[in-house]
């Protein structure tokens, strides 16, 4: 029986698929049309993902989405004529502005938000939900095939039952605590329940407006950084900044008894004024969250661009502090309710890997199992997991320890782009192509390393990723000024062999997906410069031959010559979506300044 779950309408649109059980296939739509956190409908994931089952899409016994228009509905229904109201007793209001983000984010496109007042808002709503009910036609529409041709059953799935699907129906637990925690989706922002067999039992919920997700995306377009998922970014700046702001944070976001917290909406414009969001050839744009309050605690925004004084660093400081304090407080109510020490985590917060590093140490906590591909893109897997195991009650089968869910390419194929692409190159064999590659970068080259499928969620996880020697003070600076052209505060990260995570780090719990940072042994960090932070700290990836073979030699080779079991793994592009195909990979490294590329077991050479 195979299952497709669709994440569409909304940033990082993707689709997955699975048979009896078993993941085949999981992708996100930017790796094919190359537009960033692409939003729209996943046409050519949706393809690719029959293409790895080798079946059509009347095959598919059941199909779904993550969102669920009817979900909460009296609760939106209440907010947007509460909200009508106060908009009609105010002049001068933007008619063009989109009414509020959890009813963007429902949007199609561009081009559903100019009304005003209720009746429009219920309209939008009304013809939002139309299109996500019948998402049967559009893929009949889209694939090209009549409608008799799609037999399946079609679910509508919560947005944040289909994180919480994500984060512990592939997990190694078969009892966990979960949490989902993100901007908005299906009107909430938090979710957090208990998960044991085939069932997953909500808890509690934070509602909109109120959001940590929020709190961090205005903070990041106050800083200067306006892109979608630019998040990040401030998290890497954070260490170099004191917590001077953190009772301004604790003003903005407060805590509340039974785990949850409110924002002092004040400081936002998303509930009451409305945000804007457009697409940028299929990428989302987000209008200003933060409120001219905001401005007036924290003075005028910083201009994209300009120079990172102590003031944005200190801010951003103050924001992870507290972004952790309250993570803390939901996570800290949770284990009270549920007694449990086995956690699953997702939602668009759980890539804050400085946030997640700290939860053993905050919380009573054990084990925590993040889902590579925890922000939206991962819901199409939860949905389809979320029917399996929750709606059709079938058997657990699935443990994700790997990402490596996205299309792979024969020998036959890469030679093909190789020769089309008219560049010399040698083959090595099996064992020796990992050898000659440690060497490579032993020796202080700038390595592209394509192999394998490509892997599900943000991070290059050893197979679609460019490597570098660690130890070299300088790599960073080399990295940026030759490819990634990055922020100078933005931090690498090091890929490690599993069984010597404690040589290296202070904690030792698995980070196969390099969503955990921690802090480096002190008296290591001089050994591998290139990947520790200011603060002393690594995003780290753990790799155990079971789940990425070819990876492990690679770092096991590299430490036979220079006894460090350490390499710097970053994205394999440039300021686009990861590489996908073979021809993109070369197209990288000759418009780059890198010094060799291996593609399975060729290499091309400057």
């Amino acid at each position: 029986m195979y299952i497709l779950g669709i994440n569409a309408y909304h940033g990082d649109a993707s689709a997955a698929i699975i048979k009896d059980g078993k993941l085949i296939a999981a992708v996100e739509e930017e790796r094919f049309n190359r537009f960033k956190h692409c939003a729209g409908f996943p046409l050519e994931s949706v393809r690719y993902c029959l293409k790895t089952a080798g079946i059509e899409i009347g095959e598919v016994a059941h199909i779904g989405i993550s969102r669920d228009p009817s979900a909460h509905l009296h609760k939106k229904v209440l907010f947007a004529a509460t909200r009508a109201a106060k908009q009609m007793a105010c002049a001068g209001r933007n008619q063009g502005t989109i009414a509020t983000l959890e009813e963007t984010e429902e949007a199609r496109d561009s081009q559903n938000g100019g009304g005003f007042g209720l009746f429009s808002q219920v309209k939008d709503r009304l013809g939002n939900a139309a299109r996500v009910r019948d998402l049967n036609a559009e893929l009949a529409r889209l694939l090209g095939v009549p409608m008799s041709n799609l037999r399946a059953e079609f679910h509508n799935i919560e947005h944040h039952r289909a994180h919480l699907a994500s984060s512990f129906f592939v997990s190694p637990f078969d009892k966990a605590a979960l949490l989902s925690i993100d901007g908005f989706g299906d009107f909430i922002s938090t979710m957090w329940a208990v998960g044991e067999g085939n069932s997953i039992e909500v808890l509690g919920q934070v509602e909109f407006p109120h959001s940590t997700g929020i709190v961090y995306t205005a903070t990041t377009q106050f800083l200067g950084f306006p892109h979608y998922g630019d998040e990040g970014k401030v998290m890497g700046l954070a260490p170099y900044g004191k917590p001077s702001c953190i009772e301004e944070f604790r003003d903005i976001i407060r805590t509340e008894e039974g785990g949850k917290f409110r924002l002092n909406l004040d400081y936002f414009r998303h509930h009451a004024e409305g945000v804007e969001m457009t697409w940028d050839q299929g990428s989302p744009v987000i209008g200003r969250i933060f409120s001219d309050e905001f401005a007036q605690a924290f003075g005028p925004g910083r201009k994209p661009g300009s120079a990172i004084g102590d003031r944005e660093r200190d801010i951003a400081s103050s924001l992870q502090l507290r972004l952790e304090e309250v993570a803390f407080h939901v996570l800290n109510h949770l284990h009270e309710q549920t007694g449990l020490t086995d956690l699953g985590l997702s939602g668009g917060v759980a890539y804050n890997s400085v946030m997640n590093g700290k939860i053993l140490l905050n919380t009573p906590f054990r084990r925590v199992y993040v889902q590579p591909a925890a922000g939206d893109s991962g819901t199409a897997l939860g949905v389809c997991y979320q029917i399996h195991n929750g709606v059709l009650n079938r058997e657990r089968r699935e443990v994700m320890v790997g990402a490596y869910t996205g299309p792979g390419f024969t020998d036959v194929e890469v030679r093909r782009a190789l020769d089309g692409a008219n560049v010399k190159y040698e083959r090595y064999d099996d064992s020796a192509v990992t050898k000659r590659a440690a060497k490579d970068i032993a020796d202080g080259l700038v390595v592209g390393w394509f192999q394998g499928r490509m892997e599900f969620g943000p991070r290059a996880l050893g197979n679609r990723s460019i490597v570098v020697d660690p130890r070299r003070g300088d790599m960073k600076e080399i990295l940026n000024d030759r490819i990634k052209k990055r922020e100078p505060f933005r931090p690498f990260a090091p890929s490690i062999l599993e069984e010597r995570v404690g040589d290296y780090f202070e904690q030792t719990h698995p980070a196969p997906t390099m969503l955990m940072v921690y802090q480096i042994r002190a008296e290591r960090r001089e050994e591998i410069p290139a990947v520790t932070h200011v603060d002393g700290s690594g995003r780290l990836q753990t790799v155990s031959r079971e789940v990425n073979n070819r990876y492990y030699q690679l770092i096991s080779d590299f430490n036979e010559l220079t006894g460090v079991p350490v390499i710097l793994n970053t994205s394999f592009n440039e300021n686009e979506p990861i590489v996908c195909t073979p021809g993109e990979a070369i197209n990288c490294f000759l418009k780059t300044r890198m010094d060799v590329l291996y593609l399975g077991n060729y290499a091309v050479r400057r």
